[in-house]
């Protein structure tokens, strides 16, 4: 029974201090920009979409390399040479999740 009463308030304060998970648009960019990362035509609005775009796809369950590889093929489709390199696609999927997907 002591157990209970010493837990109840432990409880309560870890409830109280702890912060909310939030997607953090300022993180994602800056980490994107970082490694030269950009859209070229719609600028970090739609860099900002495609992140959130990820996340939705983490989170119905889709594996990062195969995240990685649509992002890839999507890039090179639309700038050809100029589009993201693998190592790049990798670090979209990999920054969308760690900033912007907090419930993952």
């Amino acid at each position: 029974m002591g157990l209970a009463l010493t837990s109840g308030p432990l409880l309560v304060a870890g409830v109280v201090w702890a912060s909310p998970a939030q997607a953090d648009a300022a993180s994602y960019l800056n980490d994107t920009h970082h490694v030269q990362i950009v859209d070229f035509d719609g600028g970090d609005a739609a860099l900002l979409t495609v992140g959130q775009k990820l996340c939705v796809h983490i989170w119905y369950g889709y594996p990062p390399d195969e995240l990685a590889a649509a992002v890839l093929q999507n890039s090179d489709t639309a700038r050809g040479a100029d589009g993201l390199t693998p190592q790049q696609a990798d670090e979209l999927v990999y920054y969308a999740k760690a900033d912007l997907c907090p419930n993952y």
